[in-house]
């Protein structure tokens, strides 16, 4: 039943955001307007003041262990999509797009949601301390996405250079709002500051808005990206992504002795499919976009089997 109650709200609101393109109620225009508002605003807006009004013991050993893990995994993984683009013979121009796609994953608009679902009966100090390891989790996964993809995407690529400026990349990085949130609400964590109320009611309404508004932005991203071409060179980055991922977090969280459910929500955030910015980014950087959009496609679809498996077993 967990399995149900968990998965089934994502990938419903999911399936509505493809229906709502595909009939012509959503277009190209009102989806990135959703999207740019629930990146700028309603997520941003959530991460600070839940971040703000976390738990003081959000750096406890398990939550320490949250963070250690899942940045090791996704780093580990991260060489091992490096690794097998070069064992599988990926294209050189098409290898940039292959490694992105098979190490950054979609934490903040399908993995806070679903991990929220999961700890949602448990007993409320437990929950609200899974809920600031994971937040404060966020930021350090963030920027390894980022500089581990433009690092692949700079060495693999099309025509490296071409069009595209690092300059504007970096200060793209430095003006993250989601990073910016997670540090802004860490600071007042850290130093006990207490937000007005008027300031807590505001990004409770705000932030309410940024999981429904995400998660049919990425269903219309998905029937709206090219068709997937060549699905075939799709299935070794997906599969590093949704398999390969939670494989390397299971281990490491069990080597460093996490507890039952720390290591659950650290395996469910490693198992995420691959992001839909990836494929932005692919374009940018004169990646394979047809690639990047072929493994945002195909790993979202084999995400939902793989997640069911992972809940059912831990």
């Amino acid at each position: 039943m967990q399995i149900i109650n968990s998965l089934v709200p994502i990938f419903s609101v999911i399936g509505l955001g493809m229906l709502l393109r595909w009939n012509g109620f959503l277009t190209a225009e009102s989806t990135q307007a959703f999207n740019r508002f629930a990146y700028f605003f309603g997520l941003p807006f959530f991460l600070f003041y839940k971040l703000a009004g976390a738990a003081t013991d959000a750096g406890s050993e398990s939550g320490n262990l949250i963070l250690i893990t899942l940045i090791s995994a996704v780093a580990l993984t991260f060489v091992i999509s490096w690794i097998s683009s070069i064992v599988f013979k990926t294209q050189i121009a098409s290898r940039g797009a292959a490694i992105q796609a098979g190490f950054r994953g979609n934490l903040a608009f399908m993995g806070l949601p679903l991990v929220w679902f999961l700890i949602e009966d448990f007993p409320i100090e437990q929950k609200e301390a899974i809920k600031s390891a994971v937040l404060l989790a966020l930021t350090p996964a963030i920027l390894l996405f980022n500089v581990g993809s433009v690092v692949a995407l700079a060495t693999y690529n099309e025509d490296t250079e071409k069009g595209f400026s690092y300059v504007d990349l970096m200060m793209s990085i430095a003006k993250n709002p989601l990073i910016w949130a997670c540090v802004g609400g860490a600071m007042f964590q850290f130093l006990e500051l207490e937000l007005p109320t008027a300031i807590v009611r505001t990004c409770t309404v705000v932030g309410a808005s940024a999981f429904p508004i995400a998660l049919l932005g990425i269903g219309s991203q998905l029937i709206s990206i090219p068709s997937v071409k060549g699905w075939k060179k799709t299935v070794i980055p997906a599969v590093n992504k949704c398999i390969v991922c939670p494989l390397a977090g299971w281990l490491i969280g069990t080597l460093l002795g996490m507890n039952e459910v720390a290591l659950q929500v650290t395996i469910i955030l490693c198992a995420m499919p691959t992001a839909v910015s990836s494929y932005v980014l692919a374009e940018q950087m004169n990646g394979d976009a047809d690639l990047a959009a072929g493994t945002v496609v195909v790993s979202t679809i084999l995400s939902l089997p793989t997640l069911a498996i992972l809940i059912w077993l831990t």
